[in-house]
């Protein structure tokens, strides 16, 4: 039986940009007024990691109340747009099809499954698992990706990253990883993926079953 793990941010979703923004507005509401690009260093990883970096910066509450913050604004300014319509045709089709399918992610459990609820697409999934589940071995360690597949039970395993450290997780598991360019790495950045895609298909993931 073959699984399909989807990383959540920046695969099914556009919301890199929006954590982005949303640090932001966290920071400049302490009094730290940071570029945008400056955020392009911290995509995909984990959100814990972040929060200690600019606690050295500033004072902010706990890591859960930050993140209750975050989600808050990006949930406040999600929109039909946010949900990249390749990933949702793969996500009905697959569902349809009965392939079992999971949301790996490296954001925290809450955070992850009010995206998937506000996206309206949790019902696609067998099994929705966030960062927090194993720390401090989340992305780019294979932890994650490990206990996914354990609790699906899938003998062929198709992971679905678009960032460095989620392919380095999905390639560290020792399974097949699909990388989706959004725009946002190099394709030097994402080659230690088995192949780099524009865009998703069934058709692409029923070739990719043949060969595993």
């Amino acid at each position: 039986m073959t699984g399909i793990y989807w990383d959540c941010d920046g695969t099914l979703m556009n919301t890199e940009s929006a954590y982005a923004y949303a640090w932001q507005e966290v920071l400049k509401r302490r009094n730290l007024d940071l570029p945008i690009d400056h955020f392009d260093n911290y995509v995909g990883i984990d959100d814990k990691l972040v929060h200690k970096k600019y606690s050295e910066k500033v004072e902010l509450p706990s890591f859960s109340e930050t993140m209750d913050e975050i989600a808050l604004i990006i949930i406040d300014n999600f929109t039909a747009q946010t949900l990249y319509s390749d990933a949702y045709k793969c996500l009905d089709y697959f569902f349809k099809e009965n392939w079992p399918q999971a949301c790996v992610s490296a954001s925290p459990q809450k955070a992850l499954e009010d995206k998937l609820h506000k996206a309206e697409i949790t019902q696609f999934f067998d099994y929705v698992l966030g960062g927090d589940s194993v720390r401090p071995r989340n992305k780019p360690f294979p932890d994650i990706y490990n206990l996914a597949i354990s609790k699906l039970g899938t003998s062929k395993n198709i992971i679905v990253e678009d960032s460095p450290p989620g392919i380095q997780s999905g390639k560290s598991s020792n399974n097949y990883v699909v990388a989706i360019d959004r725009g946002i790495f190099s394709k030097k950045e994402l080659s230690n993926a088995d192949i780099i895609v524009q865009e998703l298909t069934p058709d692409l993931f029923i070739e990719i079953n043949k060969s595993l």
